[in-house]
């Protein structure tokens, strides 16, 4: 037992080292960039590939302890549609209805100037796929849910699980708070941290009951992307705020009635 926790943990430190390694080191090029040095344009288009840091790393690392059949079951999870539909709701609808709300609630106590950030609904799809293959889902969750959450699990609550991965999941954006024109650069560190670790609840919450769906994962991150764009709320304070209120008591409700174990009702057959 020792041993194997031993070897665990060696995994996941692989894991992380890769993953930060990859991310970090690509999005310094934009840091530099952003700071007035003159990086090269083909080193800038390849830092675009730094979201895929933990799509690597659990790659990498699932090949090397589990081989040929280890990496297509994992690539298998990312395309596996065997889940009670019902969960599609909540996927699909319930991050996007909270930022409908915070958003409203912003435009009444500040004004409607928030909307100018908002992407046209005429770039719906165009944006969704974007999102999709280059925004984090794909890049992200083959590593966050796919490899680490079980992992965590099995050592941990689903709660505790989720917190500390949320912090990982936080610190592992910080690159992006000192890049010129992305969202991080509005959210200060603290804030985006505790949304992000607050908001890893929910997708342990998904993935737990739904069978371990790295799919489902993709699509709920894809959903609260997609959320930002469409809903600026996130360009104000008081915006960030608002929507952290209204995840936290989604969470809370969670925890209570799923209890902060597994986070589900019933036992589910992985």
């Amino acid at each position: 037992m020792v041993e194997e926790k031993r070897y665990e943990l060696k995994n996941l430190t692989l894991f992380f080292i890769i993953t930060f390694g990859w991310s970090w080191g690509l999005w310094l090029f934009p840091i530099l960039n952003s700071l007035g040095f003159n990086i090269p344009e083909f080193l800038l288009m390849l830092s675009m590939s730094a979201n895929f840091g933990p799509l690597i790393g659990a790659v990498v690392v699932t090949s090397l302890i589990s081989g040929k059949e280890g990496l297509k079951d994992l690539i298998k999870r990312g395309w596996d549609i065997n889940f009670n539909k019902i969960w599609l709701l909540p996927i699909l609808f319930l991050v996007p209805l909270i930022a409908f709300f915070t958003t409203i609630i912003v435009i009444v106590f500040e004004g409607s100037w928030i909307l100018t950030y908002a992407t046209s609904w005429s770039m719906f799809f165009p944006i969704l796929l974007m999102i999709f293959f280059t925004g984090g889902p794909l890049g992200e969750e083959y590593g966050w849910r796919g490899f680490v959450i079980d992992r965590f699990q099995s050592k941990w609550s689903a709660l505790v699980s989720s917190l500390i991965l949320g912090v990982i999941w936080g610190i592992w954006h910080l690159p992006l708070h000192f890049i010129t024109g992305t969202t991080q650069e509005v959210i200060p560190i603290y804030q985006n941290i505790i949304i992000i670790t607050l908001s890893s609840i929910s997708y342990t919450w998904l993935y737990n009951n739904t069978g371990g769906s790295v799919l489902v994962a993709m699509l709920f991150h894809t959903a609260n992307n997609m959320s930002g764009a469409l809903f600026p709320y996130w360009v104000t304070d008081f915006g960030r705020w608002v929507f952290f209120g209204f995840m936290l008591v989604l969470n809370l409700i969670i925890i209570v009635y799923y209890s902060q174990k597994r986070l589900v009702r019933t036992k589910e057959k992985r």
